[in-house]
């Protein structure tokens, strides 16, 4: 093993990969480094948050060691690890590992801890949705080089050693897909499916919001922000319990569960929930249509919001739209079995949602009695949770539409 890590970034890519196939440490160093930017685009574009990406980018460099023995081109490398990029987004979303960490419990912090990159990322894949139809919809001379280089970010050398193709004949095939691209966009493409275009720069689209309260906790933060003057937002409240649901008809009650139910409440079960939920799934699917951003408020603790707002978020999703759950978790006297019902709750609505922002009842509640050196009622303190709710809710809807008009002057 050379020693001199500097040594290493004078060699050529083929010759560090083949370095590194033997075991050799600093030159997987080096490797990374020359790499990860590469493939950061690919793992940013499957990825719903920037710390899922960070921790993505990691499972890919795990692997690469693990595997890049058995590499039998060095060419194909480039295109190899864009494959196992891609996997490594798809089996982070389908296992439980990452984290479920609580928020802070600080209403200045609360909202700060949303990914920042959300809405932006949102925009961008509104773009590159369209991008991407368009590419697949190009003639059969060019689609294949188009979709390596435009839709999945290959270089031209790796589209090279992985079709085969003469790098003369890439180059002309991406001149003829740039040709067909700007007609039918009338835009200049660039790399990693976003458009520069004074169109584009002066088009000003309004934010359609929509905020569902599922559940008890959910239907009082909406009855809140209704009572605060929120304007162009549609607001929902989603329950069993259709006592629950006259009581907030400011909104618009969408009861689910009848049969399961027999229109009462869910006993504190999430199965419950979920099972309501799923039975009026097309009566949700219709609330969450035609929208941009859905905020999907609720206790994580009980039955109805427990086991419904995941099923919600993710039907937000399959529509299109970003999904931001803004829920509690139990305080501690409210018992075990609710702090468990919520953290498995809180970990399904995480795999389901592009953001999601926790109160923690209890941090809250301890953090104001140390500063009001008295203890607060057990209905004071579920007043505070709801009002935390809106608050937060109302937050992130402000730097929803900052963003909005950031992208749009």
């Amino acid at each position: 093993m050379r020693s001199d890590i500097s040594m290493y970034t004078t060699l050529k890519d083929e010759e560090l990969i083949q370095l590194v196939q033997t075991g050799d440490e600093s030159a997987f160093t080096e490797l990374m480094s020359r790499y990860s930017p590469r493939i950061w685009k690919v793992i940013i574009a499957n990825s719903r948050q920037r710390r899922d990406a960070e921790e993505i980018l990691m499972d890919v460099w795990k692997s690469v060691w693990e595997n890049i023995s058995g590499l039998r081109s060095v060419e194909s490398f480039g295109g190899w690890l864009h494959r196992i990029a891609y996997n490594a987004c798809k089996r982070y979303y389908a296992s439980l590992h990452h984290s479920t960490d609580e928020m802070p419990y600080s209403y200045t912090d609360l909202t700060d801890h949303i990914d920042q990159d959300a809405v932006a990322r949102f925009w961008e894949t509104e773009l590159h949705d369209a991008v991407r139809e368009a590419v697949h919809h190009l003639p059969d001379k060019v689609r294949s080089v188009a979709v390596l280089y435009y839709l999945e970010l290959w270089s031209v050398n790796e589209i090279h050693a992985e079709l085969g193709l003469a790098i003369g004949t890439i180059k002309t095939k991406l001149r003829q897909t740039r040709e067909l691209l700007r007609k039918e966009f009338g835009v200049e493409l660039e790399r990693g499916g976003t458009m520069s275009t004074k169109q584009e720069k002066s088009k000003h689209i309004q934010p359609k919001i929509k905020v569902i309260g599922v559940g008890g906790a959910g239907g009082n933060a909406v009855k809140r922000m209704i009572e605060e003057g929120s304007t162009d937002i549609e607001f929902y409240t989603v329950n069993t319990d259709q006592q629950a649901l006259d009581k907030h008809r400011e909104a618009t009650p969408v009861q689910i569960g009848a049969n399961a139910t027999q229109g009462l409440g869910c006993g504190a079960n999430p199965e419950i929930g979920r099972r309501a939920a799923e039975e009026d799934r097309e009566k949700l699917q219709s609330i969450v249509s035609d929208t941009d951003i859905v905020f999907v408020i609720a206790g994580m603790g009980g039955g109805t919001g427990a086991g419904a707002a995941p099923v919600i978020a993710s039907l937000v999703q399959e529509q299109g739209a970003l999904a931001v759950g803004v829920v509690t978790c139990p305080f501690n006297f409210e018992g075990q079995r609710r702090a468990e019902q919520a953290k498995r709750a809180l970990q399904e609505l995480r795999e389901n949602a592009d953001s999601v922002v926790v109160i923690s009842n209890q941090r809250l509640l301890d953090s104001i009695e140390k500063k009001q050196k008295l203890p607060m009622t057990i209905r004071e303190a579920f007043h505070l949770s709801d009002e935390m709710l809106r608050r937060g809710v109302e937050k992130s809807i402000s730097e929803f539409h900052s963003s909005t008009l950031s992208r749009d002057t």
